[in-house]
């Protein structure tokens, strides 16, 4: 909070009713929000950021990906039950992976806004692999 404050207070007018911040400008009461994912989308940081590749994040320095990738939020407001979701969302893709098979039946249109969604929804047939 203090790099915050250190902000407002240093501002050229303290009375103004607005914050101006390079070429920003945010208005008094306003909320600021950062979707994390928004940033999964920068082209100057990732070859192609709206092609599938889940190994985009190999060739990445890791200062870049602490800066760029923050699933669970950071430092002081990390998500307390990270780790255990990083574990339950492994096991679960381990067994979907591994134990069933799916066809795909109706796929929604695709949107990012910023968040990857399917509008309309996406229909599979899932089954279990009998061994």
């Amino acid at each position: 909070m203090a790099e915050h404050e250190a902000i407002l207070r240093n501002r050229e007018n303290p009375d103004q009713s607005y914050l101006t911040r390079d070429e920003f400008t945010i208005p008094r009461g306003w909320t600021i929000m950062l979707v994390t994912p928004a940033l999964h989308l920068n082209p100057e940081t990732f070859k192609d950021p709206l092609v599938f590749n889940p190994w985009r994040w190999k060739e990445l320095d890791s200062s870049v990906i602490a800066k760029n990738f923050m699933p669970f939020g950071g430092g002081i407001r990390q998500f307390a039950g990270a780790d255990f979701t990083r574990l339950s969302l492994a096991t679960f893709l381990h067994v979907l992976v591994t134990k069933h098979r799916w066809t795909t039946i109706k796929v929604g249109k695709l949107k990012r806004s910023p968040m990857l969604g399917f509008g309309d929804g996406i229909h599979i047939n899932l089954s279990k692999i009998h061994s």
